[in-house]
């Protein structure tokens, strides 16, 4: 037990720290418990009119106030973590991806890209909190954020149509620019599109912001896995590959297995007959 001890005592990552802590508080609270007991026993007597015990009972609650004051001194030192720096300068980071490969989660780092597909994570070291998402999480144990990941990942839905119907807004917009003439609802394949012009379209406007580039790249992966998917006015999809897609026109993501997928561009198709 005492090489166990020694272990956390100089522990520096942020999951020794808090085990550290929660030992110490943990002892502050049994104090705590202690005084506090002695205190409800002190008030009941006092109720009823027994006086006689008063001034020991005050003195030996004073000794277990000082007992406790005593735990907390090491309980404040105990955590000498910095969360700000750990987030900056990358061993916040490299302990949560220990942790995750520990819980056989596939956590990503890539070009700055950190992603646990389908979630995008970004560390936020000015606010100490790691971002899942769009949510700020402020509670940073990694054993703790991992679990939370794991939830999310079972949770997270997509509604392919509604992204689809949405991609072919801005479709229908470039199409003609890209092939003068058509319409949607011109009958076979229409023109394809790069997909960087379609995320531009999507960001336009005051909410463009809420829709980074990475969440793009997740959804047009979920959206291939969904082939079979047609927009509301029964049109087919297509993600063409192109040699575009090894140049700036590329789009990147990486897969819930470390794999990247590369998209380029997207077409739509209407059958003839409707």
């Amino acid at each position: 037990m005492a090489e166990s001890g020694s272990r956390w005592m100089t522990d520096k990552t942020i999951e020794g720290q808090i085990l550290r802590l929660d030992q110490a508080l943990a002892e502050s609270e049994k104090q705590a418990a202690a005084a506090l007991t002695r205190l409800k026993g002190l008030r009941k007597r006092v109720a009823q009119g027994d006086l006689t015990p008063v001034d020991g009972q005050f003195d030996q609650l004073a000794q277990q106030v000082e007992h406790l004051a005593a735990t907390l001194a090491p309980a404040r030192g105990a955590l000498a973590y910095d969360p700000a720096t750990a987030l900056a300068d990358g061993s916040y980071l490299a302990e949560l991806q220990a942790e995750a490969k520990a819980q056989g989660v596939v956590m990503t780092e890539r070009d700055g890209r950190l992603t646990a597909f389908p979630l995008l994570l970004r560390l936020e070291a000015k606010m100490s909190a790691v971002r899942v998402g769009r949510k700020l999480e402020k509670r940073l144990r990694p054993s703790l954020v991992v679990r939370e990941l794991k939830k999310a990942q079972a949770g997270a839905r997509f509604d392919a149509r509604r992204f689809l119907n949405q991609l072919f807004g801005a479709y229908a917009y470039l199409a003609p620019i890209a092939q003068p003439g058509w319409r949607p609802s011109t009958p076979g394949d229409g023109p394809v599109v790069t997909l960087n012009e379609a995320y531009a379209l999507f960001t336009v406007g005051p909410a463009g912001g809420d829709y980074p580039r990475e969440a793009f790249a997740v959804d047009l992966l979920r959206l291939d896995r969904a082939p079979d998917t047609r927009t509301s006015q029964g049109h087919r999809f297509a993600l063409p590959a192109s040699t575009g897609s090894k140049g700036r026109d590329r789009i990147g993501v990486y897969d819930e297995d470390g794999v990247e997928r590369l998209y380029f561009g997207i077409r739509f198709a209407r059958d003839a007959a409707g």
